[in-house]
């Protein structure tokens, strides 16, 4: 007995005749005919009742065909599954970014990628870029958003995503807080406050890229704090601190933000997805392609 021989007793079963089943599954009566035949003769019983009006079902052949409609449906659903899992419509993803990040835009590709695959299981793993990466080359991230150039993801696939404009953010008794924006040369000799945290490290380059100079050093402390805890700083009057934009600050905090901008206008900064290229996870394809068709 195989799943052919229950499809074939179903079907005579709903149309009442074996030549009218042949019709249905596209199969010539006689190989209808002599597959019943050969499950009958295997089961010891009749599931039909043969005439020249057709072919009724025996109460044998009632009981069979209840079950036999189950194994089949139960099979339908099976092989369903086993092609969206093939296909990345279902199973599972895990995606990591920095725990010191926060992007609206990649939250909402995340969220418009679940809505479009709701059988996918989206699990987030917040890291800092070192150990997203170990994560990504371990094979225990599918895919790392992380803030930079290319040539920090080598040996792995990458894509560029959106990017965030940079901010300061400032006392809000601050000299430049009726600035509308700020310049670097405006911050000249202000002390910097940044988190070891990622991207922690990206915005220090920023700051030394513009800002140094072979006689002269900005004033950097890196701490060992978390954004909140940063800001709070900050509000307290221990210095100022560029952000990417996309953070969230409460009333009454005491900071403010500021647009930072160069002699080229505002200054943005690059996110990136970054994968292993073995990586064979068929979910990690859609998503991809999620990612390219967010803006």
């Amino acid at each position: 007995m195989d799943l052919r021989h229950l499809r074939y007793v179903v079907a005579a079963a709903r149309n009442k005749s074996f030549s009218a089943a042949g019709h249905e599954l596209n199969v010539r009566q006689p190989i209808i005919s002599k597959r019943i035949r050969e499950l009958e003769d295997e089961l010891g019983v009749f599931l039909f009742d043969r005439s020249t009006a057709g072919a009724r079902l025996t109460p044998a052949g009632e009981e069979f065909v209840v079950s036999a409609r189950r194994i089949i449906d139960a099979f339908q659903r099976l092989s369903e599954r086993a092609k969206a899992s093939g296909a990345g419509k279902s199973g599972r993803i895990v995606v990591g970014f920095y725990k010191s990040m926060s992007s609206d835009s990649s939250r909402a590709r995340l969220k418009t990628f679940r809505r479009k695959f709701p059988d996918v299981e989206v699990e987030l793993m917040e890291a800092s870029h070192i150990d997203l990466k170990a994560g990504v080359m371990s094979g225990t991230i599918d895919l790392a958003i992380v803030l930079g150039e290319k040539g920090r993801t080598e040996q792995l696939d990458s894509m560029p995503l959106s990017s965030a404009q940079l901010v300061v953010a400032l006392p809000e008794d601050h000299a430049l807080a009726e600035k509308t924006t700020i310049y670097w040369s405006d911050l000249k000799g202000e002390r910097f406050l940044v988190s070891q945290d990622d991207p922690g490290p990206d915005i220090r380059n920023i700051i030394l890229r513009h800002l140094a100079a072979p006689s002269d050093q900005p004033d950097i402390a890196m701490r060992q704090l978390s954004r909140d805890s940063i800001l709070s700083e900050v509000a307290s009057g221990q210095g100022v601190s560029p952000q990417c934009e996309g953070a969230q600050f409460g009333a009454g905090q005491g900071v403010i933000l500021r647009p930072l901008h160069d002699g080229n206008g505002g200054i943005r900064l690059g996110y990136l997805a970054c994968w292993r290229p073995d990586n064979s996870n068929p979910v990690l394809s859609n998503l991809l392609e999620n990612l390219r068709c967010v803006d």
